[in-house]
């Protein structure tokens, strides 16, 4: 929330002041346009539909707002500002209906239509008197409250219903997207109460470059972050290992029968697992650092370390693990096989249960054999450290043997 909060008080602050000149007709007004329909193009490379549309909704919306202000070409000019101003947050509302996993192009449509059919009300009724039924929405809903604000005040209660929604959104979900819509309705508010259209157009840039930058922090989470178990990724993990020299060391680390685990209790039962294994990993010592690698396999980077220091961190983070009665909350599951389960022709209803269970790991870890060793030696050296590991029983840590480790080191339960 910081940095886009931080953006919208800079602008708050500094456009009024000095750089709303930047957004003086005829040219400034085409850079909020301009913003927008470049994030448009990023989202859609990286398969953001609702930030995609948020940012559509700011192109018509800063469009629409700026034909106002050429109040000698229409009828009725208050009370259509009135009618946008209370439009924007509704839409920003429906938008929090639009599935952001995938590109829906049934919801595209039914979106789409729905401002097609907006645009075209507003078209017909503008610059006629029939622009005059508009005039209810500016009248106020509690006199003498806020005397002299531009924003109607069911506009007002609209704005803040919908930040009300996305702000408790980014509670639960923690995401830039929701955060990116936050704030730019925030822009969005502060545009439409602006004196000026040069102040106007400048706010609406600031809420598309807001949306922009919520869809390059979007993809960066993609790339680096894995959701699931809210650890750094693979693609990060490789960034980390290539600025590695000097002392330090790598552990691999994978969970014990992880497959036999799904196979029994369900994928959603591992998924805990994962993430339960996770929450540990990220409190290892050692200033180590832990990365999903890649399926039930993870990664930790020890910087300034030797592999048995790293080892004797690794061995106290298998015990917790091993020590840790896992409560998994998944599905009754039938014993028969799936072509018994698929087939049956009266299937039986699955029921919630409760099971109670253990998870072990199998560490291994290394540490460059001498000056200039490739980073991905050590990586291949500590996978197989795990997979002797594995060979040995489970639920143990291994060291790969160094020039400066004569011998392997073993911890067992």
């Amino acid at each position: 929330m910081i940095p886009n909060g931080a953006l919208l008080a800079a602008a708050a602050l500094l456009l009024p002041w000095k750089l709303g000149t930047v957004f003086a007709p005829p040219g400034g007004g085409f850079i909020a346009p301009a913003i927008a329909a470049a994030g448009v193009l990023l989202a859609w490379r990286l398969r953001s539909p609702r930030l995609m549309l948020m940012l559509v909704l700011l192109l018509v919306s800063e469009r629409a707002w700026m034909m106002t202000w050429a109040a000698h070409a229409y009828l009725h000019e208050p009370a259509i500002r009135a009618a946008l101003a209370v439009l924007l947050p509704l839409n920003v509302a429906v938008l929090l209906l639009v599935d952001d996993a995938c590109v829906d192009w049934e919801a595209f449509a039914w979106w789409g239509g729905l401002i097609g059919v907006q645009a075209a009300v507003m078209a017909v009724i503008l610059g006629t008197d029939e622009a005059s039924v508009l005039s209810s929405l500016s009248r106020p809903l509690i006199p003498q409250l806020l005397p002299g604000s531009r924003v109607p005040q069911l506009a007002a209660l609209l704005f803040l219903v919908c930040g009300g929604a996305l702000f408790l959104a980014f509670l639960i979900t923690r995401k830039p997207r929701e955060s990116g819509l936050f704030w730019s309705l925030g822009a969005c508010f502060l545009a439409i109460s602006a004196g000026n259209p040069r102040l106007a157009a400048g706010y609406f840039a600031v809420a598309a470059l807001i949306v922009g930058a919520s869809v390059i922090e979007t993809a960066y989470l993609v790339g680096y972050h894995d959701e699931l178990t809210g650890l750094p990724a693979r693609r990060a993990f490789n960034q980390a290992v290539a600025a590695l020299d000097g002392e330090y060391a790598v552990a691999m680390l994978d969970i014990d029968h992880f497959k036999r685990f799904n196979d029994a209790f369900g994928h959603d039962a591992g998924d805990q697992v994962l993430r339960l294994v996770a929450s540990k990993m990220m409190d290892v010592g050692g200033d180590g650092k832990a990365f999903r690698y890649g399926g039930e396999e993870f990664a930790i980077v020890f910087r300034r370390a030797t592999a048995e220091e790293a080892l004797e961190h690794a061995e106290i983070l298998r015990r917790l693990i091993a020590e840790t009665n896992f409560v998994v909350r998944g599905l009754d599951r039938s014993r028969r096989s799936r072509a018994e389960r698929r087939y049956r022709h009266r299937p039986r209803k699955l029921r919630r249960q409760r099971f109670d269970t253990r998870v072990t790991v199998s560490i291994g870890v290394a540490e460059p054999a001498g000056p200039g060793t490739p980073v991905e030696d050590v990586i291949q050296a500590a996978d197989n450290a795990l997979y002797r590991a594995k060979e040995r029983g489970r639920n143990r840590v291994e060291m790969h043997a160094s020039r400066r480790s004569r011998a392997v080191v073993e911890r067992v339960t």
